[in-house]
């Protein structure tokens, strides 16, 4: 259906900055339609989520984006290893095996600084940027379809925006889910984190310097440890509410007490202090029982997110807003503005999040073992990387899933 509104100001309207947002409407814009991002934050802003994973190499390269990540400080980032509560470490999983050239190393971003790189991006190819703009409510016509936003830009009246796509890139807020009561928990994957940050920690030589560390704790709970610039390390815990809040301990006094429990972390952090308050979410998982409608599709966290363990947070935001524009510029050309046009991205993408899923669950469960299950299928050594890189978007893992599913159960259905 096109759309029904008798004054369209831009083609597409995007809710937020973040880099969904802004590598949506880049592509969008480049495609010769008019798209303006409303930011509801001022740049730059805090934003966890900071470990990019190899398979954003081929968005970032399309977008035009690698230059200015060569030329940054953000630790280069080759492989990912995981210790043992008792302090055995795994070799590292190196992209290199399973990835060749400049493709198989990546970053550990700032995300106040990434964030920035990426909107910057998006208004040297022409994307207009509101800052400073909340997104008050999404407009439907009498059909169902979404025809524009009611915006209010700090200082100003609240005013109508029309268009004919609008773009819900709104992270956790999930602007359009929220609005029509779409957000859901996601079933079995009830994860609580904590984190803070950390000046003076230790980093391991060469290559390793920038890999992410996965500290394992009791209870199938963990800590991401990810070194940033200027010295400084991402330190969060992930575990059940249940175990972390034992007794309604506050984020300090739990994550205090997680840091403390930890010993091989404890001898990273010997020489290091604490520089940043505590954060927290008490529950992380989340999705949308709908993520595409007649005249509005949802990318990256305002989509769903499901759990940080394999750093997929940022390549599936990047990935599905590059989908998306796709779809959606087919759309706009074709004046089909249906859920079933602009949506057509969404099974691919949420295939590929099913083997991410089904590798979580894995993860959590106490009886599986990611060393027996190497050596037991040897052959899917490289699929399980393909796992950590990002590589399963559009590719053939049943091969993968089912030696996984003789190893652990599958979870019931999203």
């Amino acid at each position: 259906m096109g759309s029904s509104s008798s004054q369209v100001d831009y083609d597409v309207v995007v809710i937020g900055g973040g880099p969904a947002g802004a590598t949506a409407a880049t592509f969008l814009q480049r495609r010769g339609h008019r798209c303006v991002v409303l930011e509801n934050s001022k740049f730059p802003r805090y934003h966890i989520g900071e470990s990019l994973i190899p398979h954003t190499y081929g968005t970032l390269d399309r977008l035009g984006l690698l230059p200015k990540l060569r030329k940054s400080h953000f630790p280069v980032k080759h492989s990912v290893r995981f210790v043992s509560p008792s302090g055995e470490e795994t070799d590292p999983f190196y992209f290199s095996e399973t990835i060749a050239g400049d493709a198989a190393r990546t970053w550990q971003v700032e995300r106040s600084e990434f964030d920035v790189i990426c909107l910057d991006h998006a208004r040297e190819n022409g994307v207009e940027v509101r800052m400073q703009t909340y997104s008050q409510s999404v407009i439907f016509n009498d059909a169902g379809q979404a025809i524009g936003v009611v915006a209010k830009s700090q200082g100003e009246e609240p005013q109508e925006i029309r268009c004919r796509v609008v773009i819900d890139a709104s992270g956790r807020s999930t602007a359009i889910g929220s609005q029509l009561n779409l957000k859901t928990d996601v079933a079995g994957l009830d994860k609580a984190a904590i984190w803070s940050y950390f000046r003076g920690a230790k980093r391991r030589p060469g290559i390793d310097a920038g890999e992410t560390t996965v500290f394992m704790i009791p209870d199938r709970g963990w800590f991401w440890y990810i070194p940033l610039p200027n010295d400084r390390v991402s330190v969060g815990v992930v575990a059940s509410p249940d175990y972390l809040f034992t007794t309604d301990a506050d984020f300090e006094t739990a994550y205090l007490r997680e840091v403390e429990r930890c010993g091989p972390l404890q001898e990273m952090l010997v020489s290091a202090e604490r520089e940043d308050r505590v954060h927290g979410l008490r529950r992380m998982a989340y999705r949308n029982r709908q993520t595409a409608g007649d005249g509005w599709v949802m990318v990256g966290d305002a989509a769903a997110f499901l759990d940080p363990i394999y750093s997929s947070g940022l390549f599936l935001a990047l990935a599905s807003a590059e989908l998306a524009a796709d779809c959606i510029h087919e759309g706009l050309t074709s004046n089909d503005l249906s859920a079933q046009k602009l949506g057509g991205f969404t099974g691919t993408l949420w295939n590929g999040i099913e083997v991410i899923r089904r590798l979580i669950h894995a993860f959590y469960d106490p009886a599986f073992s990611f060393h027996e299950f190497a050596q037991r299928y040897p052959e899917q050594r490289s699929a399980l990387i393909d796992c950590l890189v990002g590589d399963v978007v559009a590719k053939d893992m049943s091969g993968f899933l089912t030696a996984l599913a003789k190893m652990t159960p599958v979870p019931g259905p999203v």
